[in-house]
């Protein structure tokens, strides 16, 4: 007989069952809260791009974009075993512990990261990711019949020829834009045009005097005139030049690089140097690319200069891994002069293009059987080994799972049947003739439709390194095409083909249009009008320096650091690229990234920008010179001349009549300090001395005289004869053997400011470096720093006009491994409204003129105002 239990015992069966209910949801809960704020974030930055079908990438055969898709796992198995770290591929892999299997490859996780997926899997991985996104079925598409692969052909004649144009291209293109009802805006006016073109070639503006000069000629070749003398002028290949360094990846350093390897690319600037020479002198394209692949076969001995061509393949990353060498070596060579993506095929036959795994380990086997050599007159070429090898097939790109035996040899699709073997060594000079072959359709259509894109704002073909299957016949194709077959007629002359678009009526369409045209066509692909463009970050830079009369026109030579706040008037083409360390500068004004070889730059507007035309060192420096030398020789009453003369230094025009009412009134308005920028830099002094008896300031203080490479010392050598090893440089410094060295900063106003400081001394040997602050008459800080690091948060200071803040760093027994990092946040806000942010590294100056702070004057400022504008910073 069935008995009930008693009620006591199920009221503590009930209560047993609710709370392990209302456990098991607070554990679902945090599991939840765990994934969501901590996985799932880390998975898709570190992993999506090459393991989603966000990014169309699953990577040996793996995704990690839902559960399903880590249980199913890729082609070694499951990815992770829930409750079980140990025995998951995806916490082994991430460990770097299998020299076969480490992600992501370009570099390990933080310890943080790997402990979040460690304990994510340990607790049971949960996941709440449902993959409900069937697989999309690609279409077919025969390659064949693809335009890319096919021969360029030139243009067909049209029936009606535009009065307006000489040139075919012309024709063909406005007659594409008239069938689809399309409007060319029409000529832009002369002197428009003439700022375009000085922009295009030269990367420069024109003189009021050569404006003026073209503006006066009748000659029906004036502008033909014109584009002959800028192809003509050495700052051509200069600008050109740097165009193909965004193709080449250029930097100065090999990227990240362990403590004992040298992190400098030796000699870098060589190759640079050689596209600038190879550029002016007009060499033809089918012979830079032979020499940039295999002059190893050419120049061996670097007679001509030559072998420092090889650049292009050897100034990329260096990887810790070989293999990814290979890899981005093969990336540039068939990106940047194929326009296809082989490096798709590392892994597996690529999805769309016909571009099998066997063609890409075709081409490791080539670039694995180059090498460096110790003895060579150049430090960026590459020889023959002297054992040339093929390369086996990894099976899903993975070291060691060999398949078959890939022959050295060209990309199968682009040879029409079975491709002969390279028979030259390594068979690098085999793939350069294979690559320039005029039976190649797509090397001189990438290579026109690239100098399109400079000279026209946007390229034909919108993805320039990629023309596979998937990229659409572009609309002006014709156009493309026919300059593709001239170039190839006239020599691959580049400096012909510049010309023929320079000289184009295309190229001179107003960059003003009708609203309906804007509707019909808003991204310009029949291209019916002009662009108006932005300056690039190289022209900004070197327009600023020219309007200030500072322009160093010196040609070649090693790189610049231009970023320090150390003052630098080369052109921009020789400034120092840091792979590893690319200046924010640089990104902020949208630069190549030397990651990679970079198909086209992408122009954002960003407060970054805006905030270093206001602010920067550089920019109120060159304020100041400007209106100097803008007004030299101009009597001081005489302010209309001045304003004049400052709009014809800068803009290259004279005011109107309305702008020079409000710039006179501005000039004579009084100065309200609460609107007027402080030069960051002009705040700063860089020199040595001792404290008093009272250790509380430095009676003695003098300049370090001499400034060399980034850094203020007693003189060129370090130690000086004097002042031994007292030195400063934008993140620190060294002080001398009996001289504390000391970086002082000066009170523009009354007010009160706000100090931050990171130190350290990094060293592990030595007696330390004693680091004080002091000010009026106080120590605000003081600590002996051995092999250790100190931190100051916002310590607040009243102070007065003209008042100095020193930071002092002294040695404390001996001058032993005394080097210290030290970098300095001031924030100050006077009395009077003025804000301003002050930061020892970026406004470190080598500059020693104009050193008293002081507010920009009310005509710097007017000049400062014009080097910001619209109308000198676009074109157009």
């Amino acid at each position: 007989m069935h008995t009930r239990p008693p009620i006591q015992f199920q009221i503590a069966l009930l209560v047993a069952f609710l709370a392990t209910n209302a456990a098991r949801g607070e554990d679902t809960a945090a599991a939840e809260t765990f994934f969501e704020s901590k996985v799932r974030p880390l998975l898709i930055e570190r992993c999506y791009e090459c393991h989603s079908r966000e990014f169309d990438e699953a990577q040996g055969g793996l995704r990690v974009d839902s559960a399903a898709a880590l249980a199913k796992g890729g082609s070694r198995g499951a990815a992770i075993v829930a409750g079980d770290s140990a025995k998951s591929l995806l916490v082994k892999a991430v460990l770097y512990d299998d020299g076969s299997m480490q992600m992501p490859p370009e570099g390990k996780l933080k310890d943080e990261e790997i402990e979040i997926l460690r304990k994510w899997v340990a607790n049971g991985a949960y996941d709440p990711r449902v993959d409900d996104t069937p697989d999309a079925e690609e279409p077919q598409i025969d390659w064949r019949q693809h335009w890319a692969f096919q021969p360029p052909q030139q243009a067909a004649a049209v029936d009606k020829i535009d009065p307006r144009s000489d040139d075919p291209i012309d024709a063909v293109a406005l007659d594409r834009m008239a069938r689809e009802g399309i409007e060319s805006s029409g000529p832009t006016d002369r002197e428009t045009w003439l700022r375009r073109v000085y922009f295009d070639l030269i990367g420069l503006p024109p003189t009021r005097d050569e404006i003026d000069s073209f503006l006066a000629s009748e000659r029906p070749d004036a502008a033909r005139r014109v584009v002959d003398n800028l192809l003509a002028r050495p700052e051509y290949g200069e600008r050109w030049g740097r165009h193909w360094m965004d193709v080449a990846r250029y930097a100065d350093t090999v990227g990240y690089a362990p403590a004992k390897r040298e992190p400098r690319l030796l000699e870098s600037e060589n190759y640079r140097d050689w596209l600038i020479r190879v550029y002016n002198d007009d060499m033809p394209f089918d012979r830079q690319v032979t020499l940039q692949l295999a002059a190893d076969t050419i120049d061996p001995k670097n007679e001509q200069g030559d072998l420092d061509a090889m650049g292009f393949l050897t100034i990329g990353r260096r990887f810790l891994s070989n293999e990814d060498i290979v890899d981005d070596r093969i990336d540039v060579v068939t990106r940047g002069l194929l326009g296809l993506t082989v490096q798709c095929a590392r892994c597996h036959d690529h999805k769309f293009d016909p571009i099998p795994t066997m063609d890409y380990y075709s081409l490791v086997g080539v670039m694995k059987s180059s090498e460096y050599r110790d003895d060579l007159p150049s430090k960026l070429a590459l020889f023959d080994k002297e054992k040339t090898t093929d390369h086996p097939v990894w099976v899903r790109g993975q070291r060691g799972n060999r398949g078959p035996i890939a022959p050295r040899r060209f990309l199968t699709a682009l040879h029409g049947d079975e491709p002969p073997k390279f028979t030259h060594g390594s068979g690098r000079l085999d793939l350069a003739q294979a690559i320039v072959d005029h039976n190649n359709p797509l090397t001189r259509r990438v290579l026109v439709n690239r100098v399109w894109m400079h000279l026209m704002g946007k390229p034909i073909v919108g993805t320039p390194s990629d023309y596979g299957v998937r990229t659409e016949l572009p609309v002006q194709a014709a156009v493309l095409d026919d300059l593709a077959v001239d170039f190839a007629e006239q020599g691959d002359s580049i400096k012909h083909l510049v010309r023929r678009i320079a000289n184009s009526y295309l190229y001179r369409q107003s960059s003003q249009v009708a609203p309906e045209v804007v509707q019909r066509d808003p991204d310009n692909w029949y291209f019916a009008r002009g662009i108006a463009r932005r300056r690039d970050f190289e022209s900004l830079r070197d327009t600023i320096l020219a309007s200030a009369g500072q322009l160093d026109l010196q040609k070649g030579g090693a790189p610049v650091v231009i970023s320090d706040g150390s003052p630098q008037s080369r052109r921009t083409v020789y400034a120092f690229i840091d792979r590893q360390k690319l200046p924010a500068l640089f990104r902020v004004f949208d630069v190549a990234s030397p990651d990679a070889h970079e198909p086209q730059r992408y122009y954002t507007t960003v407060p970054q920008q805006s905030l270093y035309l206001m602010n920067s060192p550089f920019i109120l420096d060159a304020s100041i010179k400007v209106a100097n030398v803008a007004t030299r020789g101009l009597p001081a009453e005489s302010l209309d001349q001045k304003i004049n003369a400052l709009f014809l230094r800068v803009l290259k025009r004279q005011p109107t009549a309305e702008e020079l009412r409000y710039a006179i009134e501005f000039c004579q308005s009084p100065i309200d300090p609460a609107t007027v920028p402080v030069s960051p830099a002009s705040a700063w002094d860089y020199g040595y001395g001792n404290f008093d008896e009272t250790r509380t300031h430095i009676p003695d203080f003098k300049r370090l005289p001499h400034f060399q490479k980034g850094r203020w010392a007693g003189g060129p050598k370090i130690p000086d004869e004097h002042l031994q090893y007292t030195s400063l440089t934008p993140t620190g410094g060294h002080p001398g053997d009996v001289l504390a060295s000391v970086r002082r900063w000066t009170a523009p106003q009354t007010g009160e400011v706000t100090i931050s400081c990171e130190m350290k001394h990094p060293s592990d040997k030595g007696d330390g470096v004693r680091m004080s602050i002091a000010s009026a008459g106080k120590v605000l800080f003081e600590e002996l720093l051995m092999n250790s690091e100190q931190s100051v948060r916002e310590l607040v200071v009243q102070v007065k006009e003209g008042q100095v803040i020193d930071f002092v760093a002294e040695d404390n027994i001996s001058t032993a491994f005394d080097s210290y990092q030290w970098t300095i946040q001031i924030r100050f806000q006077s009395d009077r409204g003025v804000i301003a942010d002050f930061d020892s590294k970026t406004d470190f100056s080598g500059n020693p003129d104009g050193k008293q702070p002081r507010l920009l004057t009310r005509f710097e400022q007017l000049a400062h105002a014009l080097l910001i504008s619209n109308e000198l910073t676009f074109i157009d």
